[in-house]
């Protein structure tokens, strides 16, 4: 049986293919490990091509850990806190999870909580004074 995973990794970059064998090695079949392992001892990497490699994931991974950790701006929240009814903000704060933007979504989904507490604390507060004072 043939390893169908050979042509994939030989498309992928020095940089994704030691990601795959130092970083995400649970996350592959064992095969395709194999694949992306031999990959790398035919390409005959040098000292210089790696360090470029892992130059490039670690990039990646400053890249990632900024994106996770961006806030929504000042124009989102308000929308997020008007808006907080209805599946498209629901919607629209899945996608920030999706796309990793993780702060984005947990903040989307603070300011749509107080937009209900407010929707429904304004009123509730003002019954409450009125029949306080009439």
């Amino acid at each position: 049986m043939t390893n169908d995973f050979i042509e994939v990794m030989i498309k992928k970059s020095d940089s994704e293919l030691l990601e795959i064998v130092a970083k995400l090695k649970d996350d592959y079949q064992p095969e395709a490990v194999l694949a992306a392992e031999n990959e790398i001892k035919n390409r005959n990497l040098s000292a210089t091509k790696i360090e470029q490699a892992e130059m490039v994931l670690k990039e990646k991974e400053k890249e990632n850990l900024d994106k996770e950790n961006e806030p929504l701006g000042i124009g989102q929240k308000i929308l997020f806190l008007i808006f907080f009814w209805g599946v498209i903000p629901w919607v629209m704060a899945g996608t920030f999870k999706n796309n990793g933007y993780t702060r984005k979504y947990n903040d989307a989904w603070l300011f749509m909580k107080i937009g209900i507490g407010i929707f429904f604390g304004i009123p509730l507060l003002l019954a409450l004074i009125f029949k306080i004072i009439g």
